[in-house]
């Protein structure tokens, strides 16, 4: 218990370690980073920019095994679909470690209206990869271990699947039950003011330094990593980053409160999650901007579940460019699933469910794939045609609005079907059921 002022941050490299405090409260374990680390980003901290309290990483992600590449062979593989169709499968066997991978091409592109005069209104080609396990191999029919989260098409030039080694990658690493504080300078402050909306608006004073810790917990080059029973508090960005060399994490029962930053662009993403397979359930955001937000095309097959955003300044969401297959599974906040504004985010994500979510929402069909709602309650922005960003674009698939579904949670159905009331139980809270 106690306080401990840091001048540098913690920087975990070796798998097996867990930072263990004794209470996420003000009375517990509080780590409360100091100076201007954005000045001196020594320690480990990832970069000058956007520094961070606690960094985990291992050495390096994946390292792909060119020699065992091996074309799909399918004209189309269907989103969900863990079967799928090579060349040849002899090289690979149960238990290997593949990458699932889906081309997209210029003429994909082109479909998805992303090929704009200027390079902030277009995308360039680029691959949806999959991190995943083989599970069975029958023929040339490889099986693997989580479905994947975008077609895959050989009309976009098709995919191909391949080994990997992951000696770099370390794993069995966790923070628990402490509170993180970032020092700030309390005479930098600004206002908000109008627009040609609102030309006679003039926000509250507050707090608005940026020359501090800006996230508290990053993870980046780690699987079978944890976060829970922590509080983040004054950081200018995230309470949680993954990054795009991580998998099967969990962060469950986390609070962010009062963030200190610009209330603008690139802050305030207080559960930020950029790589495959992650967890976040029970877990709350004050004053954030995108408080639960899935980015870039390296963000596949994530889940927040029973999570709330209060006194939010945007919506939690799909954001940057291409994120697919995420679950917002029973989350109030604002939401979206949307085109992000003619910049080169373009289409945020594709395959995005919202489940029995409350709060105002936004859900568009982007080309060649689809964005759902399933009971939510709350406005549909589409339907009133107040959509800030492009109200012409399609309305995505919305059933039973206003009223909730059964089952009242996707992701716990999901997971009794596929292991057992016992794996429901083993982490769920008393009052969260399926």
């Amino acid at each position: 218990m106690g306080y401990y002022r840091m001048a540098a941050p913690i920087v975990i490299k070796a798998s097996g370690v867990v930072l263990r405090g004794e209470g996420m409260g003000d009375t517990g374990t509080v780590l409360v980073g100091t100076g201007s680390p954005r000045a001196n980003a020594a320690g480990g901290a990832p970069g000058r920019g956007q520094p961070t309290l606690i960094a985990i990483a291992g050495a390096a992600s994946a390292v792909t095994k060119d020699e065992s590449r091996q074309a799909v062979t399918d004209d189309y593989v269907p989103v969900g679909s863990r079967s799928i169709r090579v060349a040849n499968a002899r090289g690979f066997k149960t238990g290997d470690g593949v990458i699932v991978r889906r081309f997209g091409n210029q003429d994909w592109i082109d479909a998805m209206g992303m090929n704009g005069s200027t390079p902030m209104i277009r995308w360039k080609p680029f691959n949806v990869d999959w991190d995943r396990v083989v599970v069975d191999v029958q023929g040339n029919m490889i099986q693997i271990d989580a479905p994947i989260t975008c077609a895959i098409e050989k009309r976009w030039a098709g995919g191909e699947v391949l080994k990997y080694e992951d000696t770099g990658r370390i794993q069995k690493v966790g923070v628990e039950n402490l509170r993180g504080m970032s020092e700030f300078n309390p005479t930098v402050r600004t206002r908000e003011y109008g627009n040609m909306d609102r030309p006679n608006y003039v926000g509250e004073e507050y707090y608005a330094d940026e020359d501090h810790y800006w996230k508290f917990i990053t993870m980046d080059n780690i699987r079978n990593g944890w976060v829970r029973n922590v509080t983040a508090v004054l950081f200018a960005n995230s309470l949680v980053g993954t990054q795009r060399g991580t998998k099967w994490i969990t962060v469950q029962d986390c609070v962010s409160r009062e963030p200190v930053s610009r209330r603008m662009g690139a802050r305030r993403f207080t559960f930020a999650l950029r790589g495959e397979l992650t967890l976040v359930q029970r877990c709350h955001s004050d004053k954030g901007r995108h408080s639960f937000m899935m980015g870039q095309p390296s963000s596949t097959s994530n889940v927040f579940l029973d999570c709330a955003a209060t006194n939010p300044y945007s919506s939690s969401e799909t954001h940057e460019q291409w994120a697919t297959g995420g679950l917002y599974d029973n989350v109030h906040a604002p939401l979206t699933a949307r085109f992000w504004k003619d910049i080169v985010i373009g289409w945020a994500g594709g395959n995005t469910v919202f489940w029995n979510c409350e709060g105002p929402f936004l859900v568009q069909k982007p080309p060649t794939a689809q964005n759902y709602s399933f009971g939510h309650v709350g406005v549909d922005s589409m339907s009133y045609n107040i959509a800030l960003q492009d109200p012409t674009k399609e309305s995505g698939y919305i059933e039973s609005l206003d009223t909730h579904v059964t089952p009242r949670s996707l992701y716990l159905t999901q997971l009794r079907d596929r292991l057992g009331e016992m794996a429901v139980r083993n982490m769920t809270a008393t009052d969260q059921q399926p």
